[in-house]
């Protein structure tokens, strides 16, 4: 067993001091952060904060260098530099411990993206683009004003609500939840009668493979061993084929190599040789003297 989570004194403070806020235990505190938030909200949307900036920042200026420079001219020493700060506050002393937090929880971050991304288990994957896909239609219906805005309402109003009607918000809930399960049960239902017919047709053309399939997950289904059927040994074991009764030995399947039978040898005779060779060379003699003549 787990041990139990224990909070730190000043970890239960801080939730104290937010459960009070929103329940509004005090509620001047309450309604000076409600109407802060409020019109902050109402500036953001009628004021261009650019300018608006811009134009304070300028302003200063001016009016503590008019300031310094009056003083001098006139009194001999500054105004500003007299009684102005010496020493700007620390705010990377502020910043860093919580960027150094925000830092040690990026690889986790990264890590749970990565499996998101490619897929390292679809059905989260799924969740996360269907959750993607419904806060793009959210977005293209509101614009981030109003929905700050209504946000904000909610979160110093919902709390309260909640807080005080909170038995009868549960059991609401609850019942919610059964009269969903039970129109998914009968929707459920109601679509595989519809699909009944048109599965059994598609089991009607694909024959023997949806018989194998079926006695394949009857067996799977029914033992409890560790060995589990995959799609691959199934495909591996339909028939797609019919066997062949007719089998042919090595001898049948290889050509036949025609005979011949022996050549005779004949042996070389050199006297006919040259009874041969004297004869032409008389016919060419005769030749070229009837030539010469």
């Amino acid at each position: 067993m787990s041990a139990p989570v224990q909070h730190t004194p000043v970890q239960q403070q801080q939730q104290s001091c937010n459960c009070d806020l929103l329940l509004w235990r005090n509620p001047i505190q309450t309604g000076k952060y409600f109407g802060g938030s409020l019109l902050a909200l109402l500036i953001l949307k009628k004021v261009n904060l650019i300018t608006f900036f811009l134009k304070i920042a300028y302003t200063v200026l001016f009016t503590t260098g008019s300031i310094e420079f009056v003083s001098k001219l006139f009194l001999g020493q500054g105004l500003i530099t007299k009684y102005g700060p010496k020493e700007c506050p620390n705010v990377a002393g502020f910043i860093k411990p919580r960027i150094d937090e925000a830092l040690k929880q990026l690889p986790v971050f990264q890590a749970h993206i990565r499996k998101t991304v490619f897929a390292q288990v679809p059905k989260h994957t799924f969740k996360s683009a269907v959750a993607l896909f419904l806060l793009h239609k959210f977005f293209s219906w509101f614009s981030i004003w109003t929905i700050m805005f209504v946000g904000d309402i909610f979160v110093f109003t919902l709390p309260v609500i909640y807080h005080s009607y909170k038995h009868e918000i549960d059991a609401t809930v609850a019942q919610g939840v059964e009269i969903s399960k039970q129109k998914t049960q009968e929707f459920s239902q109601l679509a595989c009668e519809k699909s009944k017919p048109y599965l059994d047709k598609v089991e009607s053309k694909l024959g023997p493979i949806s018989k194998l399939v079926k006695n394949k997950t009857a067996t799977v289904s029914s033992t409890t061993g560790p060995e589990t059927a995959t799609t691959v040994n199934l495909a591996a074991e339909v028939p797609l084929e019919p066997e062949s009764k007719a089998y042919t030995s090595s001898a049948q399947v290889m050509p036949e190599v025609p005979e011949h039978e022996p050549s005779t040898t004949r042996e070389f005779n050199v006297d006919e040789l040259s009874n041969e060779l004297k004869k032409s060379t008389k016919n060419l003699q005769d030749e070229l003297e009837k030539n010469n003549a």
